[in-house]
């Protein structure tokens, strides 16, 4: 049968609005039948009312033609397609039970309007019975092996034991399909590994329901998500895993090591040959991630500064292409997170006067390694309440250990014998003395900005702590608190923080039923940093956490005018 339509006929594309901006836009496009495509992506129209109300409400358009295509959208969405609405549901809690538990948080936030072209806010997925919806976007290191991971555990405690992935519509994006067992609930995931910035912009924009990130949020993007709530509170903001930023160079490279000062030269062009740091004469060819990637917002951070990158630097999107293409070429130099070194070798990386550290599981459990960054997700707590559970999931111990799995660190405590452990130069005599015959925690308890409040990782490192104690066969262990501070402000003021900062520890420590033998503030001595940075002085700002059996006598505190 033929359709006839009017000239005024127009649809909507049902892509997705991150992959076509006629989707984003909810542009109405000319219709000349019920087959009709989107001229930008090929996806199908769906008829609207001539008064500009979708084809759901009251002015369906009434041409044989037309509802045949509405049947046919219909066997669509039974099938697990989706189609979009024109207008955007009203701001109000959102029931797993009866919308897709990854669609559009709650209410449509001011950067979501300013996002989509034209000003129209981004609309809400709607799926089909019985199946929820999850957008993660963000870091292609998270993205790429550690989420597909944990996703795949996570589906299946939940009830979803059936998985299967496939690619998307672009490069690096995937959607995983998760069923029960039964058949009768599904799930898709739609994962989107652009980098960490777009985390950040999906979120404000409506289009994600979970941010993976491989660095903390910046203060501007607070400013843009603030209607989600504050995503860097403990609630939102999630550390689902450690890793290193391995600096690369090809097997055969002979250099030794390289201080933080020396790999900013090389990256900035002033330092163009190996000879210059320790290596085999020649030119220095330089790989980098690309400007979207959270690992160069991290290296970017930690080396360069307010440098510039050298402009013939070869830039890649993908991780594992940067490590086999330094693998390949004897004069390359690059960088890329702890699961990427693959063929290629990582330098030891010195910064200020501690020792040169190479990337491994304890130097970037304790964040020692220069170059140590964390992982997150970030998820608003008007999310769904599947986005929410996975990301509750995703610090649970059972999902550290599939972090390990996947070759990044997980950050259940272990222990490293003898003050080897201790990267830091010029070490006190009486820290010597203290740990001489103890074991230390590979984990770093860290702080917010000046001041003894714990950020939001040493928090849950507090529970995991106490579960290692409780779990260990020895119970005449003794715990020692050793606190140290940045080099900012006067020694007397740190001393006081470092000791102000043990003593916090202690006491969230003293509430589980631990009370630790010693509890010292060593203040800005053994720094592991340079003190001339933020993300140094950062790192320098810890409580260090050691066992021993040994009779140990706590040292008198150190008093100062």
């Amino acid at each position: 049968m033929t359709t006839e339509t009017t000239a005024a006929a127009r649809g909507i594309c049902t892509n997705l609005p991150s992959a076509c901006s006629h989707a984003a836009a909810r542009t109405p496009l000319p219709m000349k039948g019920a087959d009709s495509r989107c001229p930008g992506c090929g996806a199908s129209l769906l008829p609207t009312a001539s008064g500009g109300g979708t084809a759901a409400g009251t002015g369906v358009m009434r041409q044989p033609g037309v509802m045949a295509a509405l049947l046919g959208l219909a066997l669509l969405i039974a099938l697990g397609a989706w189609w979009f609405t024109r207008s955007v549901e009203s701001a109000r809690p959102v029931s797993a039970a009866t919308v897709a538990a990854g669609g559009a948080l709650a209410g449509i936030t001011a950067a979501a309007t300013a996002a989509a072209p034209g000003g129209a806010p981004a609309s809400r997925v709607v799926p089909a019975a019985g199946q929820q919806v999850l957008r993660i976007h963000g870091s292609n290191t998270v993205g790429a092996k550690l989420a597909p991971a944990l996703l795949a555990n996570f589906l299946a405690q939940q009830g979803y034991p059936e998985l299967r992935q496939e690619a998307g519509a672009k490069p690096d994006e995937s959607r995983l399909f998760a069923r029960s067992a039964d058949g009768k609930a599904s799930v898709e995931v739609q994962l989107h590994a652009h980098g960490t910035a777009t985390a950040f912009t999906d979120l404000a924009a409506g289009q994600a329901d979970v941010g993976m990130a491989s660095r903390p949020i910046k203060k501007d993007e607070l400013e843009a998500t603030q209607t989600l709530g504050d995503l860097s509170k403990a609630g939102s903001e999630h550390v689902i895993a450690l890793d290193g930023v391995a600096v690369l160079v090809h097997g055969g490279n002979t250099v030794p090591r390289l201080s933080l000062e020396q790999l900013r030269g090389i990256y900035t062009g002033q330092i163009s040959d190996w000879s210059a740091v320790g290596g085999p004469a020649g030119p220095i060819h330089v790989l980098a991630r690309d400007d979207k990637s959270g690992t160069w917002d991290t290296f970017k951070s930690l080396v360069m500064g307010k440098e510039k990158l050298l402009a013939s630097a070869r830039r890649f999107e993908d991780s594992a292409e940067l490590s086999d293409a330094v693998s390949l070429d004897p004069q390359a130099i690059g960088f890329a997170g702890l699961p990427y070194v693959r063929n290629a070798r990582a330098v030891a990386i010195s910064d200020g006067s501690a020792a040169p550290l190479r990337p491994s599981r304890f130097t970037v459990a304790t964040e020692d390694y220069p170059l140590s960054r964390r992982l997150f997700l970030y998820v608003s707590p008007q999310a769904s309440e599947l986005a929410r559970r996975f990301a509750n999931y995703a610090v649970s111990d059972e999902a550290q250990r599939v972090a390990d799995a996947q070759g990044f660190i997980g950050q259940v405590p272990d222990t490293a014998e003898s003050t080897a452990a201790s990267p830091a130069a010029d070490l006190p005599s009486v820290y010597t003395a203290l740990t001489g015959k103890a074991s230390r925690l590979s984990v770093n308890l860290r702080f917010v900005s000046g001041g003894d409040q714990l950020d939001n990782k040493a928090r849950r490192d507090l529970d995991r702590i106490v579960k290692l104690l409780e779990g260990r066969a020895r119970q005449n262990e003794r715990v020692l608190l050793l606190g140290f501070a940045d080099k900012t402000g006067g020694d007397c003021a740190n001393t006081r923080l470092s000791q102000q900062r043990a003593d916090a520890v202690g006491r969230e420590l003293a509430t589980y039923g631990v009370r630790p033998a010693v509890v010292h503030g060593f203040g800005p001595v053994a720094p592991v940093a340079a003190n001339d940075t933020p993300a140094g002085r950062e790192r320098n700002r810890r409580v260090e956490v050691w066992l021993t059996s040994a009779d140990v006598k706590a040292p008198a505190p150190v008093r100062c005018e």
